[in-house]
């Protein structure tokens, strides 16, 4: 019976050290993981700051195509309405 004691106290502080273990593990995991996620989210963020720049400039594009068209348009017509007027 004494046997048997010590046995199953050698086995559950055995499992209590590989619980420890266990525990140790994962939350060093857990570390690596948060650690790892930080570096994404800073890559990210650089990312989503050169999107932005590279939209920015094609809106600034967009304006500026639009502007010119306006004014070709604006061009056009008036000459169209300065041949009118002056073929009467």
């Amino acid at each position: 019976m004494d046997n048997e004691l010590k046995h199953l106290k050698e086995f559950i502080h055995d499992k209590f050290e590989s619980h420890e273990e266990l525990e140790a593990l994962r939350f060093k995991r857990i570390d690596e993981l948060i650690t790892q996620f930080s570096k994404s989210i800073e890559s990210n963020d650089q990312t989503i700051r050169r999107v932005h720049g590279r939209v920015d400039k094609i809106e600034a594009g967009v304006k500026t195509l639009k502007s010119v068209g306006v004014a070709i348009s604006g061009a056009v017509a008036t000459f169209s309405a300065w041949l009118g007027l002056s073929g009467k």
